[in-house]
């Protein structure tokens, strides 16, 4: 297993504490998030992104965004414990 640099591992703790993750999922894997997001069991809205971001959804008052600067991608913690748990649930 690779082990991460420190300098890594200081970057990802200031991002964490900042509130945001960068480069967590690949651009090409968003359709499938959002699909899996939008089914009958998890009910969020999807809606149009804005400029500069990638996704956009709803759901009960709350809405999350994934950012792209054509780049990377940019998310907050909501955005980043659903991911996570989509990881954990995908066939």
């Amino acid at each position: 297993m690779k082990k991460i640099p420190r300098k890594a591992q200081r970057k990802m703790a200031a991002d964490a504490a900042r509130g945001k993750w960068y480069n967590l999922m690949r651009p090409d894997e968003i359709p499938m998030f959002a699909a899996w997001l939008s089914n009958d069991f998890h009910e969020w809205q999807m809606q149009s992104p804005d400029t500069g971001e990638a996704m956009r959804a709803y759901k009960n008052g709350r809405t999350i965004t994934i950012r792209y600067d054509g780049r990377r991608t940019i998310c907050g913690r909501c955005v980043m414990t659903l991911w996570y748990t989509y990881q954990c649930f995908k066939e």
